[in-house]
C-alpha cells in the first residue's frame, strides 16, 4: 500500500465522534467513571490507565489521524472494551458533547507542540476548551495537564485561573507526580532522558 493509500486509510477510517449532539455516557456501554485522555499520541497513557482504573469508563481524542486509528486497533486487539478512541479537535468534539457535569477526571498530554512564542494563537488549551470541560466536568473532578514548556505551563495556570469552574490543586497550581498512574509515551521518554515535566493539577468547583 503506498504511503497516499495509507494516508487516506487513515483520515477515513479513524474513529470519528457521532454527528452533532451526542453523549459521551453513550460511547461505551456498562457503568463506571467517565475519564477523558486529550491527546494520547501512541497510546501508552490510555493502555496504563486502563489497567490503573478498570472499572472507568475512557474516552481518548487524538487530533492525529493516523496515532487515532493505530491505537483504536491495538485497543481492540486487546479486548479494552472500556476504552474508546476518538480522532478530532478536543474543543470541536467536547463542544457536542453531552451530559454536563459527567467527566471525573481529564488528562492532557503535552499539548501545543508549536513552542514558539508566535504559535501562542495555536494553543489547543484556552477559553474554547476550558469552557466545555467547566461545563462537562462533575464537582470535585480532576484536570491533569502536563507540558515540557516552561512558558506553556505559565500560560495554562493563567488560563485556568481566568475560567470560572477551576480551582488549582495547590497554591502554585503544580504537583509534583502524575496523579493518574498513567504516563503518555512523551512523558516516559522525557523522564529517561532527565528533562523537566512542568505539571498541573487542577479540581472542578
Amino acid at each position: 500500500m503506498s504511503d497516499s493509500d495509507l494516508r487516506r486509510l487513515y483520515r477515513e477510517q479513524a474513529p470519528r465522534a457521532p454527528e452533532g449532539r451526542f453523549s459521551l455516557e453513550h460511547l461505551i456501554e456498562g457503568s463506571g467513571p467517565i475519564e477523558l485522555d486529550i491527546g494520547f499520541g501512541r497510546g501508552l497513557s490510555l493502555l496504563e490507565r486502563s489497567a490503573a482504573a478498570p472499572d472507568s469508563r475512557i474516552i481518548g481524542i487524538e487530533v492525529k489521524s493516523k496515532l487515532a486509528y493505530k491505537v483504536s486497533e491495538r485497543l481492540q486487539k486487546r479486548d479494552l472494551q472500556k476504552v474508546k478512541v476518538l480522532c478530532g479537535d478536543a474543543r470541536e468534539i467536547l463542544k457536542r458533547a453531552e451530559p454536563g457535569r459527567s467527566v471525573r477526571r481529564v488528562a492532557i498530554h503535552f499539548p501545543d507542540p508549536w513552542w514558539k512564542k508566535r504559535h501562542d494563537k495555536r494553543r489547543v488549551i484556552g477559553e474554547a476548551l476550558l469552557t466545555e470541560l467547566a461545563r462537562l466536568m462533575a464537582q470535585g473532578g480532576e484536570l491533569f495537564i502536563q507540558t515540557d514548556v516552561e512558558h506553556r505551563a505559565e500560560q495554562y495556570l493563567a488560563a485556568l485561573r481566568g475560567t470560572p469552574g477551576f480551582s488549582l490543586a495547590t497554591e502554585s497550581g503544580h504537583v509534583d507526580e502524575n496523579p493518574f498512574r498513567a504516563r503518555s509515551n512523551r512523558e516516559k521518554r522525557a523522564v529517561e532522558d532527565g528533562l523537566p515535566v512542568w505539571r498541573i493539577l487542577a479540581t472542578r468547583d
